[in-house]
């Protein structure tokens, strides 16, 4: 009888299996929600009337989020548990989208971006963590495979923009089609995330800045973060204003930059294991670079989304190697280094913004493939990335 209530040693490992599909299913929302977002930008900017000025203020706002969740998440974490704290934020990150697509004011949407950036970076965090304690729990690294979701909810959430936007639905029906969505996910595996026991009584865990060798990563996941944000942000302008690409197939530069993403993050683990995260991350941005000035300086629809191909491939290992390295030093090191890539995404904006304006969009990505190349030093440099 005692044999059918009590876990057996051979069901340990389908209990993991099914964890980790539950948290690749976690980063599909963060990916969906990231892809969402940047698919109608070009849409939500005219809707709002912002410049390239205001709209480098505007997604600023979501950044100050991101850096204002990051103290109040390491005290957070114990107290509930990066279980619950994920099902609560990502069901927020789920569905706000929704007063995003009705909102037609810059103050009422840099408040709602504040939102969003600090649901978002709780939600992503917890999703982390959790994990972390899967790699930790099995002893096998599955981080790479993880994010892999995210990239399958970026892929997911650019096409579906895309065809969105080239049959003429309106932002407000494809962002509320896009939360019934990855709501309806999240309710699926709430069931099947790992049960982090909450530990109200522990001694409180004070957040930290990166020191020693983690302030390499800290940096490079601030760049890291810097050129994804802008790219996740300014790439459907960089299509509609510079490439001049046609009504509807604006997001389609996106999505080759999320697709390749995927296929990288499908292959990251094996790459990582053959080659080293140091060579890896040095080659990628190289190749990130590269893939930017093609689409800066031979700007047609082909070329501009086969450059943004080759940028997705090459930064697609940031976050899964630099996140292994600091995850290797404890939970308050992860989030140190992470709130250093927050800054990075909130700083970026203005400063996009402002370049925009000056030297136009093929300045600002000139901007964005010389801080790729200074990825690959630092990544040189490093002496945690084994």
């Amino acid at each position: 009888m005692l044999t059918n209530v009590l876990p057996q040693p051979q069901d340990e490992g389908k209990k993991h299996q099914i964890e980790f599909y539950a948290i690749c299913l976690g980063f599909f929302i963060i990916g969906m929600s990231f892809s969402t977002w940047a698919s109608r930008v070009p849409d939500v900017r005219d809707a709002a009337f912002l410049t390239a000025a205001t709209l480098g203020y505007v997604l600023l706002m979501r950044g100050v989020g991101n850096i204002v969740m990051m103290p109040i998440l390491t005290v957070a974490i114990g107290k509930f548990g990066a279980r619950n704290l994920a099902l609560f934020m990502g069901g927020i990150v789920s569905l706000i989208l929704i007063p995003i697509a009705f909102i037609h004011h810059w103050v009422g949407l840099a408040l709602m971006l504040f939102m969003v950036g600090f649901f978002s970076s709780g939600y992503n965090i917890s999703i982390n963590a959790l994990g972390a304690k899967l790699e930790a729990d099995t002893g096998r690294s599955h981080m790479s495979k993880i994010h892999s979701w995210f990239g399958v909810g970026n892929l997911t959430g650019a096409l579906l923009g895309t065809a969105a936007t080239s049959i003429g639905i309106s932002t407000q029906v494809h962002f509320i089609g896009a939360s019934v969505l990855m709501i309806t996910i999240l309710i699926l595996i709430s069931g099947y995330l790992p049960k982090d026991a909450p530990h109200p009584d522990a001694p409180r865990q004070k957040f930290v800045w990166p020191h020693g060798g983690l302030i390499a990563l800290g940096i490079i996941v601030f760049l890291a973060s810097s050129i994804e944000a802008s790219i996740m942000n300014w790439v459907g302008l960089f299509f509609t204003d510079y490439i001049k690409a046609v009504d509807g197939f604006a997001p389609i530069g996106y999505a080759m930059y999320a697709g390749s993403m995927l296929l990288m993050r499908v292959f990251g683990d094996h790459l990582k294991s053959r080659y080293g995260a140091k060579h890896v991350l040095i080659v990628g941005n190289v190749v990130a670079a590269s893939g930017i000035f093609i689409s800066v300086f031979i700007p047609n629809i082909y070329t501009g989304a086969f450059g943004l191909f080759l940028t997705g491939a090459g930064i697609a290992l940031n976050f899964p190697l630099v996140f292994s390295a600091a995850g290797r030093e404890g939970a308050i090191a992860l989030t140190s280094v992470a709130t250093f890539g927050y800054f990075g995404a909130m700083l970026s904006q203005p400063v996009m913004g402002a370049i925009t304006t000056e030297f136009q969009l093929s300045g600002a990505f000139i901007f964005l493939a010389l801080s790729s190349v200074a990825v690959s030093v630092l990544s040189w440099r490093s002496g945690m990335l084994k």
